[in-house]
């Protein structure tokens, strides 16, 4: 697998012989796995965090539940 400066040395060296189409995918290839890579560890995080809120909105509801229906 190849780090960030070889896949950026690699699209500028496309661009630089002319292949431009060719320095575009890897380019867009690049952003798409970024962008994937980044999604998924947000979204874990909010996952957890609505999974926490959950537990403690249930456990409230569990101890008195007058308080949750006033939220």
């Amino acid at each position: 697998m190849k780090n960030d400066r070889d896949l950026a040395s690699e699209i500028v060296d496309r661009a630089a012989i002319g292949d431009v189409e060719g320095a575009n995918l890897l380019l867009n290839k690049a952003i798409l796995q970024k962008t994937e890579t980044t999604f998924r560890a947000h979204s874990v995080k909010y996952l957890v965090a609505l999974f926490c809120l959950t537990v403690i909105c249930l456990g409230i509801d569990a101890l008195d539940g007058h308080i949750i229906d006033h939220l």
